[in-house]
């Protein structure tokens, strides 16, 4: 029975708790990480992994709890107006019309060598380009460049663009997904009738990798095929038997 609890459901009972909390604390604590997020991961961290070594499980989970609060707690309280300027850090600009801001390195202790080398992963050589540059919460460098050498979009132009269409996956490895179906107002008939284009039926949908619904009013399909991955000046891969 000890070995039970202690090889087999002392660390089950860790993730789960791990898991649960990282959940309550919301998708900001694991993504986009504030210095206070990573503060709280890293404590937590400790304490949930803290029975692995003392067999205390309880004392543990109770403390991984109250941290969850206590950061549940804060997140409420930095936006609120009243507390946001303490709890929150603003940022800080860094290149501003296309003049390096010194004080605002020395704030954000980077060096110019590792600002222009953000800027070039972004795709932004010359400073001289950039209107502004900040650090944000998070550490990462946002860049707004100046007018005349970002890209030219459609009202420049005077022109209407066509609104932003995301496509609908109806089938992912082989499944439909019902839920996708019933949004569009269509059935599988219809499904199976698409499928028909690219030579699939009914009794092969685990060939499918996706479909998705597209603009047009169709479905594009990828499949797990290796005949549609033929040769060709395309198809090249370096380094490869081709």
């Amino acid at each position: 029975m000890h070995f039970l609890f202690q090889y087999i459901w002392t660390p089950i009972a860790v993730f789960l708790v791990g898991f649960i909390l990282l959940r309550l604390m919301g998708k900001t604590a694991v993504a986009t990480m504030t210095s206070f997020d990573l503060l709280v991961v890293l404590v937590l961290g400790t304490a949930i992994t803290e029975p692995i070594v003392t067999k205390r499980l309880g004392i543990a989970s109770y403390y991984s709890v109250a941290i969850a609060m206590i950061y549940l707690a804060f997140s409420r309280l930095s936006i609120a107006n009243r507390f946001k300027k303490i709890l929150r850090s603003s940022p800080t600009v860094l290149i501003r019309n296309g003049d390096i801001d010194e004080q605002g390195l020395r704030k954000s202790r980077i060096t110019v060598n590792e600002l222009l080398g953000e800027l070039r992963v972004n795709g932004y050589p010359n400073v001289q380009d950039v209107e502004m540059a900040t650090m944000e919460e998070t550490g990462k460098i946002s860049v707004i460049l100046k007018s005349d050498v970002r890209p030219l979009q459609p009202k420049d132009l005077s022109m209407a663009a066509s609104p932003t269409f995301i496509p609908i996956p109806l089938i992912i490895d082989g499944e439909i997904i019902e839920q996708n179906l019933q949004y569009l107002n269509k059935d599988k008939k219809w499904l199976y009738q698409q499928l028909l284009a690219y030579s699939i039926d009914e009794g092969n949908l685990k060939k499918v990798t996706l479909a998705a619904f597209n603009q047009k009013g169709f479905i594009d399909v990828d499949t797990n095929d290796p005949t549609d991955r033929n040769q060709g000046p395309h198809n090249y891969r370096p380094n490869s038997q081709n």
